[in-house]
């Protein structure tokens, strides 16, 4: 009943929002939620993703590595094809970093493919070294679609994530002390959502996500 009247408002709410001008589509960029001593000659800037696992070969051989580290794939080149536990290549996995200039070997995201373990979603999961070892700090059933650089160092994240039945979200989230916190949806279906009707579609938004276990 709750994923029902939360798909309900969702839908009354993008009417609201959304439907006075179809012709924007998003650029997922939003305003500051709170009050931040940024640089004076500090700029933010914009950095597209487009993920379509098409690489032949990762940009940094320390990947390989990393993935042999994490134990998720197959590392013997030629084994007979297992989609549960696929080989280590850039057509199942895609590095991206989350903070400027952190060595790849202290910290990552890591975009997994629709399909594998047989998940019929991409996952976004963020590890960091603990302790010495590769840790999970977060996941969710999402796909990047754009960072927004920051005078902290660590991105913005603009997190796509898809409902079978209202569509799809764009989410922003920022780094808040030591992980990456819910801060509002940008877009649904490709249309940016009106900032004075943010607050109220965010929270819907966010009850959905928590119903359908997007978060990891």
């Amino acid at each position: 009943m709750k994923l029902i009247s939360s798909f309900l408002c969702i839908c009354l709410l993008v009417l609201v929002s959304c439907g006075e001008d179809q012709s924007k589509k998003a650029s997922w960029k939003s305003g500051d939620e709170e009050e931040v001593e940024i640089p004076e000659d500090f700029v933010a800037d914009t950095i597209a993703i487009r993920n379509l696992f098409d690489e032949l070969t990762f940009p940094d051989t320390v990947m390989y590595d990393l993935l042999a580290e994490l134990g998720i794939c197959d590392t013997v080149k030629d084994a007979e094809f297992n989609i549960h536990k696929p080989p280590c290549e850039p057509r199942f996995y895609k590095f991206f970093r989350y903070k400027k200039d952190m060595p790849w070997r202290e910290g990552f995201a890591l975009e997994i493919r629709a399909g594998v373990e047989e998940f019929y979603l991409r996952r976004f999961i963020l590890f960091e070294r603990i302790d010495g070892k590769l840790t999970k700090t977060q996941g969710f059933v999402a796909n990047l679609v754009e960072q927004h650089t920051t005078h902290t160092g660590y991105y913005d994240l603009m997190l796509l994530f898809r409902d079978e039945e209202a569509g799809s979200f764009v989410v922003k989230y920022s780094w808040d002390k030591d992980r990456y916190v819910y801060r509002s949806v940008e877009a649904i279906d490709g249309y940016l959502v009106k900032e004075e009707r943010k607050d109220s579609i965010s929270n819907v938004v966010h009850q959905r996500l928590e119903e359908n276990s997007m978060f990891f």
